[in-house]
């Protein structure tokens, strides 16, 4: 029992007030979506499509094939990549470019 004059008053009762200057509100699934189809048909060119080309491919693979991927690429410093990994695995890569590596001294 509730003492006299006392007033309870349910969280589920209680809207949210709106002010005339309120703006309103937004939906943020559209403006997701609206962002990765802008992203999709953005055309790039220079190292950015090349960027985009290889992450592209790096995130619709298997994992062998990532594996394959970042084992070439580290072992070659960058000068192959593959996506075989039943090559890769076994061996080490080798560059494929007449390059002279130097160790840096710190």
């Amino acid at each position: 029992m509730l003492p006299e004059g006392k007033l309870i008053i349910s969280s589920r009762d209680c809207s949210r007030p709106v002010y005339p200057s309120s703006k309103p509100a937004k939906d943020w699934d559209k403006l997701e979506a609206e962002v990765k189809k802008q992203e999709k048909d953005e055309k790039l060119d220079g190292d950015a499509a090349m960027n985009k080309f290889f992450s592209d491919i790096y995130s619709s693979v298997d994992e062998d094939m990532r594996r394959a991927m970042n084992k070439s690429f580290a072992q070659s410093n960058g000068t192959v990549l593959s996506t075989n990994w039943k090559e890769v695995g076994t061996k080490k890569v080798e560059s494929t470019m007449d390059m002279e590596l130097k160790k840096w001294e710190y």
